[in-house]
């Protein structure tokens, strides 16, 4: 049985036996849901429940990661497919992904909601990775909307992007949460799109709503409030590290590169020194 999504404009289409557990387990890609896809269109991503995966020994690891919260490994097999696989306490979900990501064979306790967060993160990584030659980039930011615009707001963990967010609800009446932590974003013609996504770090904001970028904001925590458009080279840095992934690969790291520079054709970048304030607010509301 079949369940199709759409996220930023491309579909992604799951398999599973049971469509009750695949949507119980997969509850934040709800807004997403279509009840078909267009004549002639054609899944970016496809997902496969499929208890025989399993790691082989000729696999050959490519990336590593390990956080407060899981670990995960992703291997090239031989025939250049990629052998995925991620654990939480003690949990643990594997998957098959095609050479060129657009197809994803998962193992996973579907019957235990425990399981769902690793399967997310495995879908996820995919169509990052299957939408990259696209040009779009998974960002690292926090996104405000207000009557269609939005400021892509970035920095490390802890700088106050969410914080940043909370006070312009607060204090710009209208505006609203595109996503809290993994928007993806593309230029389109002369304009760049941010996307919101079934993806949001732990803020449940999950919206299949769009907006034009007025600008990119990267938060650094100071004594007083200073906004600053960076330069050409900054403004590159500044996106590349918030949005660069499985930079292990080679191939990856071009179109990431290009991905970029494509997007800074059309959008500015700023620096927010600022204190969590009002008159930060102030400064950035310029913008839009």
């Amino acid at each position: 049985m079949t369940i199709h999504y759409q996220i930023a404009e491309q579909y992604l289409c799951m398999e599973h036996e049971d469509l009750g557990l695949l949507r119980q387990a997969l509850g934040k890609y709800e807004a997403f849901v279509q009840d078909n896809i267009p004549e002639g269109a054609t899944p970016i991503l496809t997902v496969l429940a499929d208890a025989s995966v399993a790691a082989e020994a000729t696999d050959v690891e490519i990336e590593y990661v390990q956080d407060t919260f899981f670990e995960s490994r992703v291997a090239r097999r031989s025939d250049g497919s990629f052998y995925l696989h991620i654990t939480y306490h003690g949990r643990v979900v594997e998957g098959i992904a095609s050479a060129d990501w657009g197809r994803l064979r998962l193992r996973a306790d579907w019957t235990d909601l425990r399981y769902s967060y690793l399967i997310d993160r495995l879908i996820m990584i995919c169509f990052t990775m299957v939408t990259l030659p696209l040009g779009y980039l998974k960002v690292h930011a926090s996104v405000t909307e207000l009557h269609g615009r939005a400021l892509v707001l970035m920095g490390v963990s802890g700088t106050g992007k969410s914080t940043h967010s909370r006070l312009w609800r607060q204090y710009v009446p209208g505006c609203s949460l595109l996503n809290d932590d993994e928007p993806i974003v593309r230029r389109v013609g002369d304009r760049v799109i941010v996307y919101g996504c079934p993806w949001s770090g732990s803020t449940p904001c999950y919206r299949n709503e769009s907006a034009e970028v007025a600008a990119f904001v990267h938060l650094f925590q100071a004594p007083e409030n200073k906004l600053t458009r960076m330069s050409g080279r900054q403004s590159f840095d500044s996106l590349f590290t918030s949005c660069a992934f499985m930079t292990s690969l080679p191939e990856n790291q071009y179109q990431v590169f290009d991905a970029v520079a494509r997007v800074l054709e059309v959008a500015p970048v700023y620096r927010l020194d600022n204190r969590p304030e009002q008159a930060a607010v102030e400064l950035t509301r310029t913008l839009i």
